[in-house]
């Protein structure tokens, strides 16, 4: 493989669609790295990047090349989820208010603004990168003829709005004012495992009951508390609990506090109640089983948690409804059930903090307090039937650096973020093939140093062809940390040439084949001038009929004396199907040098296996750690976050569900 090989590079040259130009000048030190991020966004397509960095004399750049932060949370239907916890098999409610299965989970190093938007409902307020689209209604395409009056948004037409199709939008092209889908989540129907009196029973508790073990009686307890006055709450839970139990409830009154308590001793309703509200006033959260119960069902619930728990404030024919909870998921879940009741609430958050009650320091709780308004007659939010179309009420930019998220999920392609729909990552996972086509070029001047990371995840039907090569000058030290993870074919040799006295390069390699890939990597590295030094470290595993390949040349041009080069190739087969091939290529024209190579291929050994499973590790568990000390001589060289995340890449690789 001759160091001018350059077929990519003529590939790249017929399209091109995006790259970078980088200059840093003498003596500059850029100690954060810069990144950039490239993807593919149709079927059938190539895509072809260029990028040229030039470091002056005494220079130091290190250039990193690479959805939703972590800490977004994604509907799963009964409940949001942080979506760095969704793994592959998870089902997500989509647009339709439907589920489907996660068939994948992408991340990549991010660095930039971030979109904030918020819409009516501070705490659905949610983040993204200014490129996810967001299925939308724009306002400009729903407004009436009237000019705007007093600042205010221009007015929508209610007929037009509700005949509009939403449209997905890229989030940094929204503006305050648009319409944003929040889908009513379809529930799975009517179960009549749960009675009316279960259910309103179990609204009360959750507005105003504990559930425990008496201490000294050693009995179990379900109690609700009341107000002294609130008589008819009082005495609807007394009859509940008959009803329920079959057990006599006793009444207690507390008149010292106000209050009269209403409880029973009844394990089954004690482990009802536990079972399917949870306890402590900051994790009360329904059930899988009763957020999965149709509107009507849920109906009595929610009376009796709004007649234990909320307020009522009438204006004119309108009624505004409030109630608060220091559970942030039960706050999200009443949201939910009221959706399918056709109200859209919206949560808002009263802090907590240090207070003082009665001479005593107190801490209170957060505070996410529902608000809706039943029989209104028109307001800012729209029911378009299967869905709500919400306005959004603000648009900020953030800076971020760290890890974003994003989903590949079945048809219809979408999910819910903090209840409103956003399309699939906006690197889709294709049928057909796509081809990544780059030509990355590097110029180090004297004494200067350049590394350049690359952590390439391309879905499993990209043909990834690359050329990357670098020139290194008098003492100038050149860098590639190379990881290939995805592709169904890569291609890619990081070269670099040293031309003067001194000049260093290394090159850092993992690559990592599951089923259908076919990881061809490798490195160039070309002694042409004395005194120079290269290092070649590869690392490779293949898995389930993957496919591995080290090539790689190793050249010492004549008179080119006092050279030091050293080549090492690991390969880490995980089953028996799979294969790993080296084809070193080394050629020196000049005696006085010291060449070094050493190439192994391992396999995963039972006697590993065992006795990290006889520590407590599952089979899954002690591979993953075995492979994650094969290539920690690799990963160490990555910033801290960076390879924290590739051993997360890697770990997903493994479990067959990385795109």
């Amino acid at each position: 493989m001759p160091p001018n090989d350059n077929k990519f590079a003529a590939l790249n040259s017929a399209v091109w669609s995006g790259g970078s130009f980088i200059y840093v000048p003498e003596g500059v030190q850029v100690e954060i790295p810069l990144q950039a991020y490239f993807r593919i966004n149709a079927q059938n397509m190539g895509q072809f990047e260029r990028t040229l960095i030039i470091v002056e004399r005494g220079a130091y750049v290190h250039y990193v090349e690479g959805c939703l932060p972590a800490g977004e949370q994604i509907s799963l239907g009964d409940r949001w989820a942080n979506i760095e916890s969704v793994k592959p098999g998870d089902w997500v409610v989509t647009e339709t208010g439907r589920k489907a299965k996660v068939r994948a989970v992408m991340v990549r190093p991010y660095r930039g603004d971030l979109v904030e938007i918020v819409p009516i409902s501070p705490h659905n307020t949610f983040r993204l990168t200014p490129e996810h689209p967001v299925l939308t209604v724009r306002r400009e395409a729903v407004r009436v003829a009237r000019a705007p009056r007093n600042g205010w948004q221009p007015e929508a037409s209610t007929p037009k709005l509700l005949q509009a199709k939403p449209i997905y939008v890229p989030a940094g092209e929204l503006r305050a004012g648009d319409f944003l889908v929040f889908p009513k989540i379809h529930p799975e129907g009517f179960n009549p495992a749960f009675t009316e009196a279960q259910l309103r029973l179990l609204g009360y508790y959750l507005a105003e009951g504990s559930a425990y073990l008496h201490k000294k009686l050693n009995q179990p307890v379900v109690a609700l508390s009341f107000g002294e006055r609130e008589t008819e709450n009082i005495e609807r839970a007394r009859a509940l609990i008959e009803e329920v139990t079959g057990k006599r409830a006793l009444v207690t009154h507390v008149r010292a506090k106000h209050s009269v308590t209403v409880s029973v001793y009844s394990r089954e309703l004690m482990e009802f109640c536990l079972r399917h509200a949870g306890k402590g006033a900051a994790t009360k959260a329904l059930s899988p089983e009763i957020m999965a119960l149709p509107a009507d069902q849920l109906r009595p619930l929610l009376e009796a948690y709004v007649a234990g728990d909320g307020n009522l404030s009438v204006k004119g024919a309108s009624e505004m409804r409030r109630v608060a909870t220091a559970s942030p998921t039960l706050a999200r879940q009443i949201q939910e059930i009221l959706a399918r009741m056709g109200l859209y609430a919206s949560i808002e958050i009263r802090k907590g903090g240090e207070d003082t009650i009665a001479g005593r320091r107190i801490r209170r709780r957060d505070q996410y307090i529902v608000v809706w308004t039943e029989n209104r007659r028109m307001g800012e939010v729209r029911d378009a039937g299967d869905y709500f179309l919400v306005p959004i009420k603000e648009i900020r930019r953030l800076p971020y650096d760290g890890f974003v998220f994003n989903l590949d999920v079945e048809e219809p392609n979408s999910y819910l973020v903090r209840g409103f729909a956003v399309h699939n990552c906006t690197a889709p996972i294709y049928s057909t093939d796509s081809l990544h086509a780059a030509v990355v070029e590097i110029i180090v001047k004297k004494g200067a140093r350049c590394r350049y990371t690359t952590i390439q995840n391309w879905s499993n039907n990209v043909y990834n062809l690359v050329t990357k090569r670098a020139v290194a000058y008098q003492d100038a030290t050149m860098e590639w940390v190379d990881c290939n993870i995805g592709s169904k074919l890569t291609m890619k040799y990081p070269a670099v040439f040293m031309v003067e006295p001194g000049a260093k390069g290394e090159i850092l390699s993992i690559a990592f084949a599951g089923k259908g890939q076919h990881q061809d990597a490798g490195a160039k590295v070309i002694h042409a001038a004395p005194y120079t030094t290269s290092l070649i470290t590869s690392k490779s595993i293949s898995k389930g009929g993957g496919r591995t390949t080290y090539r790689g040349l190793l050249k010492v041009e004549k008179g080119c004396h006092d050279v030091k080069s050293n080549v090492r190739c690991d390969a880490l087969l995980l089953d028996d199907i799979s294969r790993s091939d080296t084809y070193p290529y080394i050629e020196v024209e000049e005696e006085r040098v010291t060449i070094g190579h050493e190439a192994t291929v391992s396999k995963v050994g039972e006697e590993q296996l065992f006795y990290l499973m006889s520590r407590g590790l599952s089979e899954a568990e002690a591979t993953a750690m075995i492979v994650n000390g094969f290539i920690e001589p690799i990963v160490k060289e990555l910033p801290m976050e960076y390879a924290v995340e590739m051993n997360r890449l890697i770990q997903l690789e493994m479990e067959g569900s990385v795109g």
